[in-house]
């Protein structure tokens, strides 16, 4: 539940290291600082040493460093450039903390906790230390020392949801089924989409005996875990290609899978914004408001997508469904349904559509005709909606 901490805030805690006098070393710690956003460690290593050759005196440029090979796994590289910023820099507790992932993710606790506790000594207000403390406790099965860390660390940061989550955990241990549900909730409404949350609450759900609460939260959990790959891999492509606007219409697609709708917007319009005519984009922005309940946000998407292409039945048949949710203008409502079966006459869900609008209209006898002609869906990869 934790990272390392990559940036400093307060430079000055480390000295002076104005890098206007080092010129070469400050292109190279940009040009690894660049590798290092896009997952790209070793070269991200090496340009650190070579910013660290032309600058030996910067502690935040060995704590990146440390981070670099953290990541890479490479735990005892990693120590030694947080023990080298800690020598440039003895008062900082940035290292000390990332001192303790590093001995916290090779299962060392003890020494995870003395530098945890070394970090805490440094900064008592850093809550973050105080959460890795917890995460050692809770590992050791020692829960009231978890507890009372978890707690300092909520107090310190209460939109914490590493801290949060953890004291669920604690509380699910010890038997408090209401406390543990309480707090897995409150890292839900903070996170929407984090996926060990959405496991513990299915867990807690189950211990309780409520059994439609459980398989409701672990289907969910099931998209986050399928998704928690692809979202790292879109996120990654889009950094490493800013222009493609498919790259931003796929990472949409994923944020609107996990229920992060505002995201999912944002990358959508990011999309539109490079490719104007990328009828999927204004399609999915549709969709996006379209489960959002903003129905007149979501039409007017959905048209901009026919503008790109008038044969995207599945437009056609949403905006048709929106019409019908909001109880107005039925009669472009069955325009666009008659529109979705002509062009994909196939398509049973249209059909439905269809036989919901001459409902409405009081057409008994068209609704039957068209629930007679909907067949088995032939797998369209639009997302539709239904009433």
């Amino acid at each position: 539940m934790f990272k390392y901490f990559t940036l400093f805030i307060l430079f000055s805690a480390f000295g002076n290291i104005a890098f206007s006098n080092f010129s070469p070393a400050e292109k190279h710690y940009r040009d690894a600082s660049t590798h290092h956003s896009l997952g790209e460690f070793e070269r991200a290593i090496s340009e650190y040493k070579k910013a660290i050759a032309l600058h030996p005196n910067s502690p935040v440029i060995y704590n990146r460093l440390g981070v670099a090979y953290a990541e890479l796994k490479q735990y005892s590289a990693a120590l030694d450039a947080y023990r080298q910023a800690l020598v440039l820099s003895p008062m900082t507790a940035e290292p000390h903390y990332n001192i303790g992932l590093v001995y916290l993710k090779q299962g060392i606790f003890p020494l995870a906790a003395e530098a945890f506790k070394r970090a805490i000594a440094v900064d008592a207000e850093w809550g973050d230390a105080y959460s890795g403390l917890g995460e050692v406790y809770l590992k050791q099965g020692d829960l009231a020392q978890a507890e009372q860390a978890y707690r300092f660390a909520v107090r310190r940061n209460p939109n914490d949801t590493g801290a949060i989550f953890g004291l669920g955990q604690v509380y699910a241990k010890q038997g408090h089924l209401d406390a543990a549900m309480a707090a897995f909730d409150s890292v839900i409404k903070i996170q929407v989409d984090n996926t060990a949350a959405h496991y513990q609450l299915a867990q807690v759900y189950i211990k309780r005996g409520e059994k439609k609460k459980a398989a409701s939260t672990m289907a969910f959990f099931k998209v986050l875990r399928h998704t928690d790959p692809l979202l790292e891999k879109a996120q990654l492509w889009v950094k490493r290609h800013p222009d493609d606007a498919k790259g931003y219409n796929n990472l949409g697609i994923v944020y609107l899978a996990r229920r992060r709708f505002e995201k999912a917007i944002e990358n959508y319009k990011r999309a539109i914004s490079l490719s104007p005519a990328l009828a999927t984009a204004h399609y999915n922005l549709g969709h996006a408001h379209h489960k959002r309940g903003n129905l007149k946000l979501a039409i007017a998407a959905y048209q901009q997508a026919l503008s790109a292409d008038v044969t995207l039945a599945i437009a056609h048949n949403n905006i048709a469904v929106c019409y019908m949710e909001s109880k107005a203008v039925l009669g472009k409502a069955l325009f666009h349904a008659q529109t979705a079966v002509r062009l994909a006459p196939t398509e049973s869900n249209y059909w439905d559509t269809l036989a919901q609008v001459y409902t409405h209209l009081g057409l008994d006898s068209e609704a039957q005709h068209a629930l007679e002609k909907a067949i088995k869906p032939s797998g369209n990869a639009y997302p539709s909606h239904k009433k």
